[in-house]
């Protein structure tokens, strides 16, 4: 019975959020009140009061949430407020029954934790015509299992109402105003085929129910572009704003990614579903040149005209340039020297859109009104290498910028296949001649 008032406890206050310093709390109180009953009961039978506010609210003696209290500290904070008013009668049965069941109790809530996959919302709201994605926040743990073996999952989305949420495998659709559940299945991916499910090995299935509505307007997250924070000040601004630290959780989902490549960006989790994630880049010296935030809603961004995001961009300082060859846009601001562009980021299985802010001194995609030509050289990099295939372009000059906007490399091109070393794992961006420069990843 009292096993079953712990667990009716937990999920009558809704924390299973703020399960891991919940857990804590009980431990630490546990193994101080084994020689304090009157305190191990009282937590028992009365929810701890600091689970009832806000999760943002400072914890005991002032601390942040994320800094956890000592057990002096923690039993400081019942002792003023709850126990002194408490009438509770102890009895050696009921201290003995305690200590065995809140051990058992408080290692419960961290299994159920660790087999969980967790949707970033278990009810969205999508406009008519849009394409979708759904960002996981967490991972179970076969799922975890899994990609220590292997680069990625794969994603299908299946509608319970095709008139209302079209559904076309890694993304859905709100056709019509209206109300659909949708079910998200995640498989291993297939041996066969990049990014397609082997639907013989599912590893977890989710539902969540989607509103469509004619018009829903979403707001862009943080995104500093004071560039040259170091990242300290970057992270009490991301803090400042309610933001999650998200690079444990990113590392565990990406275990392909060298611990190198991760060492560039702080990534913060927005608890939005429209601008799920928030990845703040910095040089080697620890200064921020570039932020980039997922875009779930690929219409946001808009293609070949103007979108929700230029429009949101535009009473900031940014000039619309043009479109890059994938049709996004390209905006300038003159006075923070920040270059906006968009992209496509494969994430979780999910082709999500992506906008990118970078510190340029000077425009390196050269655009001027979208109508410089795209280059014929076909460019590629591979294990810190750039290739540059002149096809056409020899004796043109190429300059390889940073993501800062500094200029690593300027040579003259040659026939044939052009290697040129990079001592940099960051994004570049190659201009040839006069035409218009290319993102490589």
């Amino acid at each position: 019975m009292a096993v079953l008032v712990v667990l009716y406890r937990i999920f009558q206050q809704k924390i299973l959020k703020n399960v891991t310093i919940y857990t804590v709390y009980l431990i630490r109180l546990y193994k101080f009140a084994t020689a304090n009953p009157k305190i191990l009961t009282f937590c028992l039978y009365k929810p701890i009061n600091i689970l009832q506010k806000d999760p943002n609210a400072p914890g005991p003696q002032g601390l942040p949430k994320q800094h956890l209290p000592s057990e002096q500290q923690t039993v400081a904070f019942f002792l003023p407020n709850n126990l002194k008013n408490t009438n509770y009668n102890y009895s050696p049965m009921k201290h003995s029954l305690l200590a065995w069941l809140l051990p058992i109790a408080a290692g419960l809530p961290l299994e159920l934790e660790a087999q969980t996959t967790e949707l970033v919302a278990d009810t969205v709201c999508v406009s008519v015509g849009t394409q979708n994605h759904m960002f996981i926040k967490a991972f179970s743990q076969p799922i975890k299992d899994y990609l220590e073996q292997h680069p990625r999952i794969a994603i299908e989305f299946t509608s319970a109402d095709a008139t209302v949420v079209e559904d076309g495998g890694a993304w859905f659709r709100g056709k019509t105003t209206g109300k659909a559940k949708v079910m998200l299945t995640i498989y291993q991916e297939s041996t066969k085929f990049k990014d397609y499910p082997d639907y013989e090995k599912k590893l977890d299935e989710l539902s969540f129910v989607v509103k469509v509505e004619d018009q829903v307007p979403a707001t862009l997250p943080t995104m500093l572009t004071d560039w040259g924070l170091g990242r300290a000040e970057v992270a009490q601004a991301m803090t400042d704003k309610l933001y999650e630290d998200f690079n444990a959780t990113f590392a565990t989902m990406n275990p392909g990614m060298t611990e190198e490549e991760l060492s560039y960006y702080d990534i913060y989790y927005t608890d939005d579903y429209e601008y799920p994630l928030v990845y703040n880049m910095f040089n080697e010296e620890g200064q921020l040149v570039s932020t980039y935030t997922l875009v779930n809603n690929a219409t946001r961004l808009g293609y070949m005209a103007e979108s929700e995001i230029t429009q949101a961009l535009e009473p900031q300082g940014y000039e619309l340039l043009g479109y890059d060859e994938m049709g996004w846009p390209v905006l300038y601001n003159e006075a923070t020297k920040t270059q906006a562009y968009g992209g496509v980021l494969t994430i979780q299985g999910q082709y999500f859109r992506m906008l990118g802010l970078e510190y340029c001194e000077e425009n390196p995609l050269g655009i001027t009104h979208g109508q410089l030509p795209m280059p014929t050289a076909t460019i590629t990099k591979q294990n810190g290498t750039l290739h540059i295939d002149a096809a056409g372009q020899a004796g043109q000059t190429v300059r390889i910028y940073g993501a800062g906007g500094k200029l690593l490399d300027s040579r003259t091109l040659h026939e044939g296949d052009n290697a040129i070393s990079l001592d940099t794992h960051q994004p570049v961006i190659v201009k040839i001649g006069q035409t218009m420069g290319v993102k490589v990843m």
